[in-house]
C-alpha cells in the first residue's frame, strides 16, 4: 500500500498518529489502524502534518505505511 492508500487518525487518549487504511476510514467506526489500536478520530493523509508530520507518531505504523 502506498501513502495514499492510509488517512491519518488519532487515539483518543494520546492523541498518537497512526495509519488507518483508507476503505475503512471511509466507513462507519469504529475505526482500527494497521497496527491494530482503535482511533477515536480520522482526519487529514497519513503522509501529511496529521500524520507522519506529526509529533507523536506511532513506529509500528509507520513502519507499515511509509509515506
Amino acid at each position: 500500500m502506498t501513502s495514499s492508500d492510509h488517512v491519518a487518525g488519532r487515539e483518543q487518549e494520546t492523541a498518537r498518529a497512526h495509519a488507518v487504511p483508507r476503505a475503512d476510514a471511509d466507513g462507519p467506526p469504529p475505526w482500527v489502524a494497521v497496527c491494530g489500536t482503535p482511533v477515536a478520530v480520522v482526519q487529514g493523509s497519513w503522509s501529511g502534518r496529521r500524520g507522519v508530520g506529526s509529533d507523536d507518531v506511532c513506529p509500528r505504523c509507520r513502519e507499515q505505511a511509509p509515506a
